[in-house]
């Protein structure tokens, strides 16, 4: 297991120095729509809002 996360870490070192701005902003979309699907189950939702999901990984503005 740990030899394929630091495969995925080396990979994706890699893609972060030959696309930097690509890579920062689908790291950031993925980060958002983790906390915001984290989010929602604390909330007491019983089901995920896809819409609110994919508007929150698509609509980045801190980049």
């Amino acid at each position: 297991m740990a030899a394929v996360a630091k495969k995925g870490w080396e990979q994706y070192m890699l893609q972060l120095q030959l696309h930097p701005l690509r890579t920062k902003a689908i790291t950031a979309g993925v980060l958002a729509g983790i906390s915001d699907s984290v989010a929602q189950k604390l909330s007491g939702l019983q089901r995920i809002q896809l819409r609110r999901l994919l508007l929150k990984v698509v609509s980045q503005p801190d980049l």
